[in-house]
This record gives structure tokens, C-alpha cells and sequence, in this order.
């Protein structure tokens, strides 16, 4: 039989008085350096429900799903899916919406904790009903654009909703575009079917 190096021995020895080499995980949290990148995760102030995320996700991980009878939007990821690549962030309209956390253990005997939802109120189309965006969504772009905002017809009405200056019920009962339309919130393609109105018929 071969005897032990002394090398082996020394680590045997203090392996006894310190306690084993390797982590205790997951008995106890793993060490995460801060740079670590882990599983992405949405933020309530920074995230404006765009949708864009969604789009760019490779595995499907984010979904946007827009729940037209309640009228709202709900952005949905399902941590089981996901790669970690780091395109959301990466992509992200606002640079805020969804981070890279440095969380890596989402292993669970429960199915829903590994889900994560957040909502917004729809914007829909004042004349088709079709969904524009949604409300954090409109008021970003409001923010970014300043006093150009009132220069917008359909931003001008909607910021005039907010402050109560704008009647949401005037002006809606009758057929086809009429020139007053044009203070309503349209969608692009309505709005774009009422300047061809306007330019070709008078």
C-alpha cells in the first residue's frame, strides 16, 4: 500500500480543523461576485410595458400580453426558459425596464415561483379601437418629447385627459372621420386614414 504524500496529508489535517474545500451550497447561499450576471428581472418604475423586450427575446422567455376586456397590458416571463443572454437589458427601451441580477438558484417544488408578472392600463384607439401602447408608455414618450408633446395631436388630447381639460365622450357619435377627429387619440393608421380624408376630399 502506498503511503500519502505529505502534501495529501497536510490538506487531510486541515480539511479536520478548518472544514472542507468545497461550499456548503445550497445548505448556505453561494458567494456571487457583484459583476455576476444572472437572471434578468423586471423593474416596476423603469419598465413602461412596451413590449419590446418581448419582441427580442430568443427563447420566448418574455411575452406581452394584452388582455383587451380588461384593459390592460401584462408583461410575463417564465424564469424555466430562460438562457440568461442578456438581450433584454441590452435592448431595452428605457435602459431601466428589466436589469441583469446577479440571482442564478431559482430552483423550487413551487411551479408559480418561477413567474414573474407586471401590468399596465391599455391606450386604445379612439376610433377603431385598436391598442396603441400603454399609459407609462405614452406618458415616457410625453416626458422625452417636453413642451414638443402639445405639437402631437394624439399626445395633446391624452395629456389633456390627465389634467382634465379634454372631454373623452365629445365628438364620437358619428359615422366615418370628420375634421374635429383630429383632436381625438388616433392610432397610426387612423390617423394617417383621416390626413388622406383631409387632403383629398376637403
Amino acid at each position: 500500500m502506498r503511503k500519502p504524500k505529505l502534501r495529501e496529508l497536510g490538506e487531510a489535517i486541515k480539511a479536520l480543523i478548518k472544514g472542507p474545500y468545497t461550499t456548503k451550497f445550497p445548505k448556505k447561499p453561494a458567494e456571487i461576485a457583484p459583476e455576476y450576471k444572472g437572471f434578468p428581472e423586471f423593474q416596476e418604475d423603469g419598465c413602461v410595458r412596451c413590449g419590446g423586450c418581448a419582441e427580442i427575446c430568443p427563447t420566448r422567455t418574455i411575452e406581452r400580453r394584452d388582455l383587451i376586456e380588461e384593459g390592460k397590458r401584462v408583461m410575463f416571463r417564465n424564469y424555466a426558459n430562460c438562457i440568461i443572454c442578456g438581450q433584454c437589458q441590452l435592448y431595452c427601451l428605457t435602459g431601466e425596464g428589466i436589469v441583469m441580477t446577479n440571482e442564478f438558484d431559482k430552483t423550487t417544488l413551487d411551479r408559480h415561483n418561477i413567474y414573474e408578472e407586471i401590468e399596465d392600463e391599455l391606450v386604445f384607439c379612439e376610433a377603431c379601437g385598436a391598442v396603441i401602447t400603454t399609459k407609462k408608455h405614452m406618458d415616457w414618450i410625453a416626458d422625452r418629447l417636453g413642451e414638443m408633446t402639445y405639437s402631437n395631436p394624439t399626445f395633446f388630447v391624452y395629456k389633456g385627459y390627465e389634467m382634465g381639460l379634454a372631454d373623452k365622450d365629445a365628438g364620437k357619435n358619428h359615422p366615418g372621420f370628420w375634421r374635429e377627429d383630429h383632436m381625438r387619440v388616433l392610432c397610426p393608421r387612423c390617423r394617417r386614414n383621416l390626413m388622406f380624408k383631409e387632403d383629398w376630399e376637403g
